[in-house]
């Protein structure tokens, strides 16, 4: 055979073998850019839900429990799971002042959340520091937060419910009409102890001339 023919054949044989690998290497690059895209696409359009405690800016003392869907998706069957009972009310601004609070067992917490759309929340008023550290004390509540997008259960958020961190804070400091709002509640304390007999109230008369 001649040797050029040879040559001939063996270039062809060559060139449709890289052909044929440049065709096999293109069709997975595209496969997992397609598949890259599904799921940046997904993930951008996913829920999340989480659950915070929070100041109320209005109310100086009140620490409250935010439930949000922080991701951009429609959150369905929202439900949670906590390691311990949550309390509720727990009242008292220090821990001498603690009163014996109540357990969450109805509401967004216990019977779950239908829907929870982006941005979407719902408040509970938890109660005030001394009660909360009184009954909580130094181990953080974990609560697991479950939804569903689409149909299919997500992957659960974990989060810490603690009231630690606010030790020595206070919202007031943020806004005059909160701080006027903590003074009252000690002039309210005062009248209190007033009218308890444990302290006489005095009362100077002064003549003016």
């Amino acid at each position: 055979m001649d040797p050029n023919t040879i040559s001939s054949l063996e270039f062809t044989g060559w060139s449709s073998w890289v052909t044929a690998t440049a065709t096999v290497v293109l069709s997975i690059l595209t496969f997992v850019y397609v598949w890259l895209t599904r799921r940046i696409l997904g993930a951008q359009s996913s829920p999340c839900v989480i659950i915070s405690v929070v100041h109320d800016d209005t109310r100086p003392t009140i620490l409250q429990l935010v439930i949000r869907n922080i991701g951009t998706g429609l959150a369905h069957d929202v439900t949670f799971e906590p390691s311990r009972p949550i309390p509720f009310h727990a009242w008292g601004i220090t821990i001498d002042e603690a009163k014996e609070p109540k357990i969450i067992n109805h509401g967004p917490l216990v019977d779950g959340i239908p829907a929870l759309g982006p941005g979407e929340e719902r408040r509970i008023d938890w109660g005030q520091y001394g009660g909360l550290s009184k009954y909580i004390g130094e181990e953080p509540i974990i609560v697991k937060c479950y939804c569903k997008k689409n149909g299919k259960l997500m992957p659960p958020k974990i989060c810490k419910l603690e009231v630690k961190s606010f030790q020595g804070t206070d919202a007031s400091e943020r806004d005059p009409g909160v701080k006027s709002a903590r003074e009252l509640e000690k002039i309210a304390r005062e009248l209190n102890l007033l009218g308890s007999g444990f302290h006489k109230l005095k009362v100077d008369l002064v003549e003016h001339k």
